[in-house]
C-alpha cells in the first residue's frame, strides 16, 4: 500500500468523520478491493423486510489465518468503499473481514433518508440481516462487530437480535446515550433527533454481556472518555477502555509515520481478542 493513497485516504476519512454529525451518505464508490489488490467476495444480502444490501468479503492472510471475522458498521457519512484500506489491514493480519452498506448507502437499496437524525432503526436491521448470513457462512469461527460512531449505536440496537450470534464488540467513537449526544449538539446550535425514545437505546446498550472493547479520543467533545468509563461501570469487567491523543475516530492514523498505518490498532484489536 502506497504511503501517499493512505494519506489521501486519511485526510478524506477525517474531514468526512471528524466528528459525530447528521447522516451523509455517499451513493458512489471511490475504490473497491481490487484497488488494493485484494481477494474478495461480493455478496448481496437479503434483509427481512426486503432491502438488498452490498456486501464485501475480504479474505484473510493464509499466513496467519484467524478464526475469526470481523464485521465492520461505519460512522454516518460515506459507504464502505471510504474503508477498503482499514479492512484489508485487518484482513492482512489474518482476519475475514466484512463490509456492507447501510441502506441508503453505496450500491445498497434505495432509501429515504432524513440527514437529520442521528440514526436509523432500520440500519440495526441491516446489520442484524448480515450477522445472520455471516454466522450461516461461517458458522465455526467466532464473529464479532466493530462499530465506528453511529456504527457503535446500530451495533449496540441490534444486539438484543444478534446476542446470540456474535462473540465480542469493538467499539471507536461510542455512543453510549443518545439522549446526552443530541443535548450535547443543542449546545453546539446543531438539531439533531433521535428515531426512537431513548430509553429503546439505553436498555439495549445495557443488556450487552459479551467482551466490549472501546477505544477513545483524548479530544473527542461528543463520544467521551468518561461516557465510556461510565458505560464500563454498568457492564463490568468484560468491558475495556482505551484512551488514545487525538480526535474522534483517528485511531486508525494513530502515530502512522512512526510505527505505520493502522498498526497500533491492530495492536489493540489481537491484544484484546487473545484475552477473550
Amino acid at each position: 500500500m502506497k504511503k501517499t493513497v493512505l494519506f489521501l485516504t486519511s485526510v478524506i476519512f477525517l474531514l468526512a468523520f471528524s466528528k459525530v454529525s447528521a447522516i451523509n451518505p455517499d451513493r458512489e464508490y471511490f475504490m473497491t478491493p481490487d484497488s488494493v489488490s485484494w481477494n474478495y467476495e461480493q455478496l448481496k444480502i437479503t434483509t427481512k423486510d426486503n432491502y438488498e444490501l452490498n456486501t464485501w468479503i475480504y479474505e484473510a492472510n493464509n499466513e496467519n489465518k484467524k478464526d475469526t471475522v470481523i464485521i465492520l458498521a461505519y460512522p454516518d457519512a460515506g459507504n464502505m468503499s471510504y474503508f477498503v484500506y482499514y479492512a484489508a489491514i485487518l484482513a492482512n493480519e489474518g482476519y475475514t473481514v466484512v463490509t456492507f452498506d447501510y441502506r441508503g448507502f453505496g450500491k445498497s437499496d434505495d432509501f429515504e433518508i432524513q440527514r437529520e437524525y442521528l440514526y436509523y432503526r432500520e440500519f440495526a436491521l441491516d446489520l442484524e440481516a448480515v450477522v445472520d448470513e455471516i454466522s450461516k457462512k461461517f458458522k465455526h469461527q467466532q464473529i464479532g462487530i466493530w462499530g465506528m460512531s453511529m456504527g457503535t449505536t446500530i451495533a449496540s440496537r441490534a444486539y438484543p437480535a444478534i446476542k446470540g450470534k456474535i462473540d465480542f464488540i469493538i467499539g471507536e467513537g461510542f455512543v453510549t446515550d443518545t439522549s446526552t449526544i443530541i443535548d450535547r449538539y443543542i449546545k453546539l446550535d446543531k438539531d439533531l433527533l433521535l428515531p426512537e425514545e431513548s430509553r429503546i437505546y439505553e436498555k439495549a446498550i445495557q443488556s450487552i454481556k459479551l467482551p466490549v472493547l472501546i477505544l477513545t479520543a483524548s479530544n473527542d467533545e461528543i463520544t467521551t472518555h468518561q461516557d465510556a468509563l461510565k458505560l464500563q461501570e454498568i457492564l463490568g469487567q468484560r468491558c475495556e477502555v482505551i484512551q488514545y491523543e487525538g480526535n474522534h475516530l483517528s485511531g486508525f492514523q494513530l502515530d502512522a509515520e512512526n510505527i505505520g498505518f493502522g498498526t497500533w490498532y491492530v495492536e489493540q484489536i489481537n491484544s484484546f481478542l487473545e484475552k477473550i
